[in-house]
């Protein structure tokens, strides 16, 4: 085996070539690791408390253009059901959920709803809707049947929305009674619905109109979307072309918000460095930055705003869910338990988090940086452990592997962490075989159930709650299932079901120390998300999730 010493060198290489890939500048200063954010227990009823107002210190409307360089479109879409959450940035602007939620506690607020009621048994919710909120351009009034027309698109077996899976097993029936009640009938008991799936925190609580997308059809609805946010597309887009959005008449007396900018451009730009360049050149208000950036935005006078404990860089195993036949394959070495703990003792994330992140990063036990899990201990750095693991489980020697690394957002550094990992395990005698690839060309394979024979790269996402990524990720009969056993299919549906909150928690925490103990991924830091923001950008209240609320955006 190599001394520790050479180990480090090849690495600090990795990491010196991946600096040139994703920057043009120097090292920066450490900065405050990220704090766990903890979220309250969901009552039954909603606060009835108006959202946080907006500042009125502004000009009397909106002036000027913000221009955010994005590193990804994600599916570059505009319906809630033809792709994921990763779109919300700019799809945020347009439409409108049903609450939204408080930037201090993680409590949900009244958005298109005012305020629900959950049913002592947890079966049904009666949702109360706010009367006068229109569509743009004058297709009518929100009302309880594009409420039900939204949640039925996104359950429809042709969804792709993010939520689709978790609310095709929940959903059962939907109501309305009247124009401003709908009343949604659950298949099994469900207390974290609201907080899970209905805020900005996910897709299922964005509304669109149901008569404009029956009238026009989904390609046009998805080609000029309208919604009920303060902005609107201004022209026709075009794929991977630049998102114009411009105010919607009127928007001076919009019920939520009277945005800072009158027009709203983002554009997309992979590569890092351009997007650095462009920060420093006034080119761009905002992008997501590298750690390896954060000097030289700073050093030129502009400002780096960080979303604390955003994302945690992960690694999934191919083929271990063994509750769906079609997805586990017994005979790959990392079926076995031994083979899975030895590939995690084998990377030291300390250094990783200092090297890669500078600061910005702390070592992770579990796949999303949510209450309850945040405090997982991670695994120690130990190679003769790792070692010992693959001699017990028989793979002494070693095996080879095929890592597929792709980009995120956040997450634009994961082909260099899969490097770095790669590295490590090559000490123990793996054989790594790293193939660059994209989240669409993975997706596609993980819906298809192909997804068996690699470990790709991924980013786990924050919630305010432990059950919905519960539900999303290790579901045993779940679309984006990674792992799943009986053991904890069973415990999830005991975490399901459980309507008392402090029991909810408890079972929430022993299934993260599940997936922690049985080893269902590569969970390596919990890390926070730099964005370099110009002289235009004053205040930007976000939430721990992903760099949403951008019409609350202030300038200075």
């Amino acid at each position: 085996m190599k001394h520790p010493r050479s180990l480090w060198s090849a690495l600090m290489a990795v990491l010196v070539v991946g600096a040139l890939l994703l920057s043009a500048c120097g090292t920066p200063a450490p900065t405050a690791a990220p704090e766990p954010t903890t979220a309250p227990e969901q009552p039954t009823a909603a606060p009835t408390e108006e959202p946080t107002p907006v500042p009125t210190e502004a000009p009397a409307g909106p002036e000027g253009n913000l221009t955010v360089a994005l590193s990804t479109y994600a599916e570059d879409t505009f319906l809630p059901w033809n792709g994921g959450v990763a779109r919300q940035t700019y799809m945020g602007l347009i439409y409108e959920w049903l609450f939204y939620t408080n930037l201090e506690t993680l409590e949900p607020e009244p958005g298109l709803a005012l305020d629900w009621e959950m049913s002592p048994d947890g079966m049904t919710y009666t949702f109360h809707l706010r009367e006068g909120v229109q569509f743009h351009e004058g297709w009518g009034e929100v009302t309880g049947e594009d409420v039900k027309y939204s949640w039925e698109r996104m359950i429809d077996e042709n969804s792709i929305g993010s939520p689709a899976g978790q609310l095709r097993a929940l959903i059962d029936t939907i109501e309305v009674p009247d124009p401003y009640t709908v009343v949604l009938h659950l298949q099994k008991p469900n207390a974290e619905i609201i907080r899970g799936h209905m805020t900005d925190y996910n897709a299922g609580g964005m509304i669109v109109c149901k008569e404009y997308v029956e009238s026009v059809g989904d390609e046009e609805a998805n080609a000029h979307p309208i919604g009920t946010g303060p902005y609107t597309l201004a022209e026709e887009h075009e794929e991977a072309g630049p998102i114009m959005l411009e105010t919607i008449d009127g928007v001076e007396n919009h019920w939520r918000v009277t945005p800072e900018f009158e027009t709203v451009t983002f554009l997309l730009v992979p590569e890092e460095a351009t997007r650095v360049a462009m920060l420093l050149a006034g080119e761009a208000d905002m992008a997501p930055i590298s750690y390896d950036s954060v000097e030289a935005i700073t050093g030129a006078g502009l400002s780096v705003m960080s979303i604390p404990g955003s994302w945690v860089p992960l690694i999934w195993f191919g083929g271990i869910v063994e509750t769906q036949p079609e997805r586990f394959v017994a005979d790959h070495p990392w079926t076995d338990v031994r083979v899975r703990q030895a590939l995690n003792y084998a990377i030291d994330r300390e250094a990783i988090a200092e090297s890669i992140f500078h600061g910005e990063a702390e070592p992770a036990g579990a796949p999303n940086p949510v209450p309850g899990w945040v405090d997982i201990e991670p695994y120690p750095y130990d190679v003769d452990k790792a070692m010992d693991l693959l001699d017990e489980a028989g793979y002494a020697d070693g095996f080879p592997l095929t890592l597929k690394t792709l980009k995120a957002n956040p997450g634009a550094e994961l082909p260099i962490i899969g490097e770095a990992v790669a590295l490590y395990w090559e000490e123990i005698g793996i054989d790594v075989t790293i193939v660059p690839t994209d989240w669409g060309s993975v997706r596609d394979e993980l819906l298809a159930g192909e997804a068996n024979e690699y470990f790709f790269t991924q980013r786990g996402q924050p919630f305010a709650e432990p059950l919905t990524p519960a539900t999303i990720f290790f579901a045993p009969q779940g679309a984006f299932t990674s792992y799943a056993t009986e053991e904890s299919a069973a415990l999830l549906e005991e975490m399901m079901t459980e309507l008392d909150g402090e029991k909810r928690e408890d079972l929430a925490r022993e299934f993260g120390q599940l997936l922690h103990d049985d080893c269902a991924g590569i969970f390596l830091l919990n890390a926070n998300e730099p964005w370099g923001v110009s002289e235009q950008v004053g205040t930007w209240p976000t939430i721990v999730m992903r760099p949403f609320n951008i019409d609350l955006i202030q300038r200075p």
